[in-house]
């Protein structure tokens, strides 16, 4: 009985990607038009921000506002994609670009998340450090150099046939736990996002157990029940919330992106049109008040002196 509920439960899911992937196939194209249209449309990308959805808002601190600001474009691309059939849609890459300004020199910051699957059950994104290079200020406070340093550390010792378990005597390890202990999470930049790693699931994890999870679809293999809640973070992760955010940007910040534009300015729209009426109002009582004080000087009788 479980075997074919869980049968028919992943015939449903791969139907499911595939219609993603029509979708992406079939939109790409008028996003990327969309995109040139935006190009003659001035601070559209900095005034979508505004409007942000709350896992991004929220996310945003006061001295990340002004960088922001100089967001000119966004773009989002289903990178694994190869056709209708084939390539993991979940996967994406996130393209930021930004004009000229006084916190970093990257004209383009690029981050890529990798949609795995572990063993266990557990599935979503997974990501490398993204660096940025700072000018005078690092709005991040050090951060995500430190995760920058402590993944090309892992790399070297990966490259020497050892594990990402052995980074944990390493210095950049050391310091990097220390600074992410010292560090409030509710006060993190929104640019510690481009640091976010996730769960350390590696390609070849991820194919086996998708690869099972189409054998159970094909009747070739037995289900087995697994706990699918996420584990624990680990203790290097200094942005929690990154596949949060990274979800917002693709599936409600990007595709709304002109209807979040739109209720921005209808509000502007709105809020002066209040305000002139506010005005106008304020001017006509003004006019009244002194109508009423020219009358009643008019009305009062003059003096006669002695």
């Amino acid at each position: 009985m479980y075997d074919t509920l869980a049968r028919i439960e992943e015939q449903l899911a791969e139907i499911e990607l595939e219609c993603l992937r029509r979708t992406y196939i079939a939109t790409r194209p008028k996003f990327l038009d969309r995109a040139g249209a935006i190009e003659a449309i001035p601070d559209f990308w900095s005034t979508v921000i505004d409007e942000a959805p709350p896992e991004i808002d929220q996310r945003i601190q006061p001295r990340d506002v002004a960088a922001l600001s100089c967001l000119s474009d966004v773009d989002v691309e289903r990178f694994e994609v190869q056709d209708a059939e084939h390539g993991e849609p979940r996967s994406v890459k996130l393209r930021f670009t930004f004009t000229p300004n006084d916190w970093f020199t990257n004209e383009k910051l690029e981050k890529k998340f990798y949609w795995r699957m572990s063993k266990h059950g557990w599935s979503g994104l997974v990501s490398d450090p993204v660096s940025i290079q700072w000018k005078d200020r690092d709005l991040t406070e050090g951060l995500l150099d430190m995760a920058v340093k402590l993944w090309k550390r892992e790399q070297q010792l990966k490259d020497s046939g050892q594990t990402r378990n052995d980074a944990i005597s390493t210095d950049e390890y050391k310091a990097l736990i220390e600074k992410v202990e010292r560090t409030p999470q509710d006060a993190i930049s929104i640019f510690a996002f481009f640091g976010f790693r996730g769960h350390g699931i590696s390609a070849r994890e991820s194919e086996e157990a998708v690869s099972r999870k189409r054998r159970i679809a094909e009747g070739a293999a037995q289900w087995e029940e697994v706990d699918k809640e996420s584990p624990p973070l680990p203790d290097t992760e200094i942005y929690p919330h990154g596949e949060e955010v990274a979800v917002a940007f693709c599936e409600d910040l990007y595709p709304g992106a002109t209807q979040y534009f739109t209720a921005a300015k209808e509000r502007d729209a709105k809020v002066s049109d209040e305000e002139l009426v506010s005005d106008s109002e304020s001017s006509g009582e003004s006019d009244d008040l002194q109508d009423e004080e020219h009358e009643n000087r008019s009305n009062k009788k003059p003096m006669i002196s002695g």
